[in-house]
């Protein structure tokens, strides 16, 4: 029994990874696909940015309502599935000239919707395939999410990298085949995950007995507002989600034309941070495990901070103090926010209720993703009205306000909250 387990352990590690190399990789193609082909105007880039995200904001609590209500392996297996045809159609629909800015407007939105779904029933998985009882079920399971983390994390920010010059190269077609033969494998070896032969049903069981308690929406919130060690690591995450979003907006605009490096310097930043990803990748695991999840947050929160400050001063100084400013930046803000993020999300599963650890997810998502959104628009509009320096000083700025808040609001000692949490 053992040895099956690890093998779905593996096989469900293994079509998270492709999984989140394909929806990078469609992401990726689409924006691409909608600049040089279709000739979308500024504000279409910015309506597919957040249609993409948009199920974060109307869909994520029921989504996460539905995998606590039934198997999260099943509504994983139906999104995957779902997302195989619908990046097989956005294939056709490019090879056959029809792809209109309305079709993909549908399709991305469609596609988030799977996304969400997915990754949400991906989480809720974690604790019914994981074999380990006692004393160490707890950080078993937190290691196995830390390893999903830093998998989403690393190859959400390597493949636009690798796929930049494939697009060059071979062109959207080919790059979107790619992204559906990914997802197709990642559907494949989700449906060969079993979870332990000896206590599945008893959990599926306790699961559906579960899912009965605490379903309304409102519960929900409530919860995560009145644990303090939850509301702390989402308002963390939702300032530095909003941050990253609002700089992301306009930084390209500000490497490229502001600070005249061109196409060539924004492809050498873009490739060494996914060198930082990388990096951040093949450490995260390790330090999550080493150091406290409280510790791991305020101390990454505070490099984020400066290295978004960093690239606010790029503004001011010569050519040669502003590439060597964003270099780091580049290269270090991959391993921070990886770590940060599998951080998180790890100390997120290690004190939330299994029954509770969809709906729970899901309400984190609805802010600290839905922060996104709202992020990309105002950095847009502020960079528009007062000058893309203007932006760039609000991403620190937010990163401050989160760290300021998350320091205020978590618990004091952490290990009592846990306990608490675990006696409900």
């Amino acid at each position: 029994m053992v040895k099956s387990t690890v093998q779905s352990e593996r096989r469900f590690l293994y079509s998270n990874a492709g999984d989140a190399a394909s929806r990078s990789l469609t992401d990726f193609t689409v924006d691409l696909i909608f600049v040089t082909t279709l000739g979308a105007s500024a504000w279409q880039m910015g309506l597919l940015n957040t249609l993409g995200s948009f199920a974060f904001l109307v869909a994520t609590i029921p989504i996460g309502y539905l995998v606590d209500r039934y198997r999260p392996l099943r509504l994983l297996r139906i999104g995957l599935a779902v997302k195989v045809t619908l990046t097989v159609c956005l294939l056709l629909l490019t090879l056959t000239g029809t792809l209109s800015i309305g079709y993909g407007f549908l399709l991305v939105t469609l596609l988030g919707m799977c996304n969400v779904v997915a990754e949400t029933a991906q989480v809720s998985a974690v604790p019914q395939l994981n074999a380990v009882s006692g004393a160490q079920r707890t950080s078993s399971i937190s290691a196995l999410i830390a390893r999903l983390t830093a998998a989403d994390q690393s190859l959400a920010i390597i493949v636009p990298v690798a796929a930049g010059t494939a697009f060059t190269l071979l062109g959207a077609s080919a790059l979107l085949t790619v992204s559906a033969v990914l997802a197709l494998i990642a559907l494949s070896l989700a449906c060969l995950v079993k979870l332990p032969r000896q206590d599945s049903q008893r959990r599926e069981e306790a699961a559906e007995q579960n899912a009965q308690r605490d379903t309304h929406w409102c519960s929900v919130l409530a919860y995560l507002r009145h644990n303090r060690a939850l509301a702390a690591v989402t308002l963390a995450m939702m300032c530095s989600n909003f941050g990253l979003a609002l700089g992301s907006a306009v930084e390209a605009l500000f490497i490229i034309n502001y600070l005249g490096f061109g196409s060539f310097g924004f492809g050498i930043l873009a490739g060494l941070g996914g060198a930082g990803g990388l990096l951040g990748a093949a450490l995260a695991t390790r330090i999550a495990v080493r150091y406290s999840a409280a510790q791991l947050t305020t101390l990454t929160m505070t490099i984020m901070l400066v290295l978004a400050a960093m690239v606010f001063f790029a503004a001011f100084t010569s050519s040669a103090v502003s590439m060597t400013l964003l270099a780091v930046q580049s290269v270090l803000w991959g391993v921070a926010l990886i770590i940060f993020n599998v951080a998180v999300t790890a100390w997120v599963a290690d004190i939330t209720p299994e029954y509770l650890l969809g709906r729970v997810s899901s309400a984190r998502r609805l802010f600290t993703f839905g922060a996104v959104p709202i992020g990309s628009l105002a950095g847009g509009a502020i960079g528009s009205a007062f000058g893309l320096p203007a932006a760039l000083a609000i991403w620190p700025l937010s990163i401050a306000a989160g760290l300021i808040g998350y320091l205020i609001v978590r618990p004091r000692t952490v290990q009592p909250e846990v306990a608490q949490v675990r006696r409900r």
